[in-house]
């Protein structure tokens, strides 16, 4: 890929990095994402490792999506060999994970907008991953790898096999991969000190004092224990023991209404890292019909699990807390007694569910995806390609052992019944809720399989993605006729495309809270969508096509004159109707000027669009609870995302400009720097609750029409989809290469750095809201590789760089937060290999080690919701990890 469609030759203006397969298994073995991903030109991509809470936030747990300039990853047009994957997500991105790895020989990244050449969803650019379709011979590999820790194990390999048959006219390539990793559970002790005892950011305790907010070390609930907590009334601060033994709760210190710093609280944290198994297999066959057409078909189906032990359930707050009553059966007898001597009826407890299983996020992928296709010659220098692309995502989203609104209320309210003298529900005294088993909350209690299966469920979400592509290309140039410095090139095609959707849910999800005779039900949940704690999908389908045409030209204006060896001209322009929202015309235009054999200068100015995709546009409702700072105070919210069936096509005007420098003077040396600006208007996406509640405490109605305040104190937010005023990134990527000789070897070097400039956005009727620098987004990062071979070892050596970063771009140290800053952090990656010659073929045995130094992350915790999260997801959890391989080829 060259950033263009028209027949190579020209210096194309557009920026585009490439990586070997070679380099990025370097990079990282396991995962050629995770090699791709340590580029400075991806932010805040979602991996496979990331830890998540919820299925809510567009499906993506378990995932690897690449994010290009940190726009999302839903801008982020992935190929596989020129050629649409379907999305994987209801976000409408892709997994790398389902991509044939051992048959991708490189991946090009343009980094400019590309909407014009290539369709819709290449805001940020393009990820083309180029298979090697002319493989042949045989070739495996096997690897294995650990932490130092002694954790988080893994095992994989790969076979591949190509052919050529019929006097080399039929090409046969077939190949698979397999990878397994254990995870590790919020109930398993990590070994990680900073995970383990970990900080957190929370709202100042102290209501009205600055700073505003605080980091707060050994982060623990205020408001629950695994053996339960009394919350409110004379009683308040009790906790209950083993046996049910009531004890004074130390509130340890910076104290609020959900967290504090150490004493008794349980930790409210999710799991490291899931448990992940995928497997692939890919086929392709290509005829030469003759020695101008040929004809292909090819296949890949792949399957992805991810497991995720996720988090603790808890019923904490005024959201979710219990209420128990005076004649609760399993009420101690002290307790009892200080309830009648202060004529009390009734408390609020807190508590940590540990005797019921981890809360699991849970993500079972399928993909299928088969095109078939022509491609030849017309004449002189005229080239056809046609093809049709099917693709299919089924998707089954599972949160497992989640908590059942009305049977976990009705088996709190525990009483005798009067008749026999059994603990029973109180309502099943009324006929009510027929099988309740009623439950013993004061201190921890053992695992009961019947208390756990009537009030846990699995709340499951089932999507079927599906995509069909029908294109036609031409390409070649205008002959000697029409011409200036050289044939004009041309490049044309259409192209259909069909997406569509469609949802299904567990029988649950979709009622409504009923507390109709149950006494203690939380009243801010009666009435409330979908009786799970999280998630609660709705179903839904719906579907939309696209008719797309575009034209490409590039014109060599000039050729071999004093001031330009070449000077090339390109331009291109593509009309979009979409079903939904109508007709759309992006466009780019660029230039590519050589002025000697050292010195190339480029630039490209575009328009690039993006359409709402199906989710966006009609997703009746998921649902996430959590917490939010709410006028200074740590409040309980319940927010629902929706679709928006307005929305608008997002529109980008992206500029790129910069040069290429290839000095004669100094053999084997290359560098590029290239400025580029990225302006969305319209940007599709929906606001974070807490952006909701802090865009409202400025001032912007249309927020606050979106909170209600219940009357329990908490709150419920809408978030739906909206087409944001603006969206801006800005910034400079720059690349430095040398090759030589050292020590009687070869020696490779490779520097590849941004400098972000302008990150920000603003929503209707708020100010620009600032995220430069931030630790996602921060304003320098890179790497810089060396590699030397020397006969058949090779030693690779990677330093990756990520600036110094703020916590939140918009706050003042001091004032907002206690701590507002990371240091610079350095990762160093070390892989080297040995080639073996052993019964004919070529053997390869290596050892790579990732975070070489054990570095942890930063002090850098994100606010906190209803669970803890340690560090910014821009620095690697995991520490030292050491693969070991080998790879064989015949």
């Amino acid at each position: 890929m060259t950033g263009s469609r028209v027949a190579s030759g020209f210096k194309t203006p557009t920026p585009v990095a490439i990586s070997t397969a070679e380099q990025l298994r370097a990079q990282a073995p396991t995962n050629l994402a995770d090699g791709l991903n340590q580029l400075p030109v991806f932010n805040g991509s979602t991996k496979t490792s990331s830890p998540s809470t919820t299925n809510s936030r567009g499906g993506n747990s378990g995932q690897n999506l690449l994010n290009l300039r940190g726009l999302g990853a839903q801008r982020t047009l992935v190929l596989l060999d020129g050629r649409r994957m379907p999305a994987t997500n209801s976000g409408g991105s892709v997994d790398i994970n389902i991509l044939p790895q051992s048959l991708i020989s490189r991946v090009d990244v343009v980094t400019g907008g590309a909407s014009a050449a290539y369709g819709s969803d290449a805001v940020a650019g393009v990820v083309n991953f180029v298979l090697d379709t002319k493989f042949k011979g045989f070739k495996a590999e096997a690897l294995g790898g650990i932490s130092n820790h002694g954790d988080l194990p893994s095992a994989g390999g790969s076979l591949a096999y190509g052919t050529s048959r019929l006097d080399d006219r039929l090409h046969l390539v077939v190949g698979g991969d397999y990878f397994y990793q254990r995870g590790l559970r919020a109930d398993e002790k990590t070994g990680r000190a900073w995970f383990d005892d970990n900080a957190g950011l929370i709202a100042n305790p102290a209501t009205g004092s600055l700073p505003r907010s605080i980091i707060i070390p050994s982060i623990r609930s205020s408001a629950g224990t695994y053996g339960g907590l009394i919350t409110s009334g004379p009683l308040k601060g009790t906790q209950f023991l083993p046996g049910g033994v009531s004890a004074p709760f130390n509130y340890g210190t910076n104290t609020g209404t959900a967290f504090q710093s150490g004493g008794d609280g349980a930790r409210a944290n999710i799991g490291l890292m899931p448990t992940q198994e995928r497997y692939n297999a890919f086929a392709r066959a290509e005829y030469d019909i003759s020695d101008r057409t040929s004809v292909f078909v090819e296949g890949l189906y792949a399957n992805s699990h991810t497991v995720q032990g996720a988090f603790v359930s808890q019923n904490t707050g005024s959201s979710a807390a219990y209420t128990i009553f005076r004649d609760n059966a399993y009420l101690p007898p002290d307790i009892l007694a200080r309830m009648v001597a202060a004529n009390v009826q009734s408390f609020q407890l807190g508590r940590f569910e540990g005797e019921l299983p981890l809360a699991q996020n849970e993500s079972k992928i399928k993909v299928y995806h088969g095109s078939v296709g022509v491609r030849g010659a017309l004449g002189g220098a005229w080239k056809y390609d046609a093809s049709y692309t099917f693709g299919q995502t089924d998707q089954e989203l599972r949160s497992n052992n989640l908590t059942i609104a009305r049977n976990l209320y009705a088996s709190a309210d525990a009483v005798r019944d009067p008749a026999t003298g059994r603990i029973v529900c109180r309502s099943t005294l009324a006929g009510l809720d027929p099988g309740c088993t009623p439950r013993n909350l004061f201190g921890p209690q053992q695992p009961n399989q019947a208390i756990t299966d009537y009030v846990t469920g699995d709340n499951v979400l089932n999507l079927r993605l599906r995509q069909q592509v029908v294109s036609v290309n031409i390409r070649g140039d205008l002959g000697e006729h029409i011409r200036l410095a050289g044939p004009i090139a041309v490049a044309a095609g259409f192209e259909y495309r069909k997406e569509t959707a469609n949802q299904t849910t567990d029988a649950l999800s979709p009622t409504r809270i009923d507390f109709t005779g149950i006494r203690g039900g939380p009243a801010s949940l009666n009435g409330r969508q979908g009786p799970y704690r999280f998630f609660n999908p709705l179903p839904f389908s719906g579907a939309y096509d696209i008719r797309e045409g575009y034209l490409e030209v590039a014109v060599p204006v000039l050729k071999d004159v004093r001031f330009a060896r070449s000077l090339d001209l390109n331009g291109a322009v593509r009309y979009a109707d979409y079903s939904t929202s109508g007709g759309v015309t992006t466009w780019k235009v660029g230039a590519s000027w050589q002025i000697d054999q050292a010195l190339r200068l480029r630039g490209t100015v575009s328009r690039d669009i993006r359409a709402p995709n199906l989710l966006e546009l009609y997703n009746p409702a998921t649902q996430l609870n959590g917490n939010v700072v709410y006028k200074g105070v740590q409040t309980a919210e319940v927010n629902f995302a929706t679709g928006n069936p307005n929305l608008k096509p997002e529109r980008a005007l992206t500029t790129t400009f910069g040069g290429v420098f290839q000095p004669d003077f100094l053999p084997g040396f290359s560098a590029s720097i290239d400025y580029y600006r990225i302006k969305l208007s319209d940007a599709i996406t929906t606001l974070t609750e807490q952006r909701v509640v802090d865009e409202c405490a400025e001032g912007n109605q249309v927020q606050c029409a979106n909170i209600t305040v219940l009357p329990s104190g908490s709150l419920s937010i809408l978030r739906p989809n909206l087409n944001l005023a603006s969206q801006t990134v800005a910034g400079i990527d720059f690349e430095l290469g040398y090759k030589t000789g050292l020590a009687g070897g070869k020696l490779a070097l490779r520097v590849v750095g941004n400098h972000a400039t302008e990150n920000n956005s603003q929503s209707p009727g708020s100010p620009v809201l600032q995220a430069l620098g931030e630790t996602t987004t921060p304003r320098w990062s890179g790497i810089a590789q060396a590699t030397w071979t020397k006969g058949d070892f090779s030693l690779f050596v990677q330093e990756r760089y990520i600036g110094p970063a703020l916590l939140n771009a918009a706050w003042v140290e001091g004032v907002d937060v206690n701590i507002n800053h990371t240091p610079a952090v350095f990762y160093t990656n070390l892989t080297a290999t040995r080639d073996l010659h052993l019964g004919g073929g070529k053997q390869q045995v290596y050892l790579s080690v990732a975070n070489l130094f054990d570095r942890d992350p930063p002090l850098s915790p994100p606010p906190v919701t209803t669970f803890t999260t340690a560090a910014s997801s821009a620095y690697d959890p995991i520490g030292r990890y050491i693969t070991m391989g080998v790879r064989v080829s015949f």
